[in-house]
């Protein structure tokens, strides 16, 4: 795999973690002052950018939106000491696509970094429908002509929409529809071609909007 990961952290000990878990795998770039980021992210366009929530300071949300506007093609993936519910759906409403643990397992980490890569949200399940109202219920993100998108899909499309919906994983849809992950990935890139829609989080909630 040749990739370029971020990785954000004052604490050595942390980046150290990241490094051992990920180095073989990827190319790791190392931050540790975050007025260092946005040029960096600027200049490297990475894959993934992997944020410890420390070394961000008031505004953090804001902050964290104005890194996405750099280089939009880079996904984050933000890491927290603790992170109570309110403060991780805000975290994914500004464009985190997967909060974990600082703790986390080198297991939890490779595959919250995978999920993530294979744009899926790494998202405690029970969150899902709480980030789905909080977005749904703000006036003016109305789903426009979202009936009429979703008539062009092939009823196996509306099955793969209706589980993205309910926070399913690639793996997870392969299992309950019986077809490959492979195949749940063409399905997906199809949906978002067709609906114009560019995550899974955006079709979640243009499925929602529809019902």
């Amino acid at each position: 795999m040749n990739s370029m990961f971020v990785v954000a952290s004052a604490d050595r000990e942390i980046l150290d973690h990241w490094r051992e878990s990920l180095g073989e795998r990827v190319t790791l770039v190392e931050v540790r002052r975050v007025e260092a980021l946005p040029e960096c992210l600027m200049r490297l366009q990475p894959q993934l950018l992997l944020l410890d929530l420390r070394l961000q300071r008031a505004g953090m949300l804001r902050d964290i939106a104005q890194l996405l506007k750099v280089c939009p093609g880079t996904r984050m993936i933000a890491f927290a000491t603790e992170c109570d519910e309110e403060r991780e759906v805000a975290l994914f409403r500004a464009g985190v696509r997967g909060v974990c643990a600082l703790d986390a397992s080198r297991e939890t980490l490779v595959k919250a970094v995978t999920a993530v890569l294979d744009e899926e949200l790494w998202i405690r399940r029970t969150l899902l429908p709480k980030l789905l109202d909080s977005i749904t219920s703000v006036p003016g993100n109305a789903a426009t002509g979202s009936t009429g998108r979703f008539a062009i899909l092939t009823p196996r499309e509306v099955e793969v929409t209706r589980l993205i919906a309910q926070g399913e994983s690639n793996k997870r849809i392969a299992r309950y529809l019986a077809i490959t992950e492979r195949t749940v990935k063409n399905h997906l890139t199809a949906i978002f071609r067709k609906t114009g829609v560019v995550d899974r989080l955006k079709l979640a909630v243009l499925a929602v909007r529809r019902h």
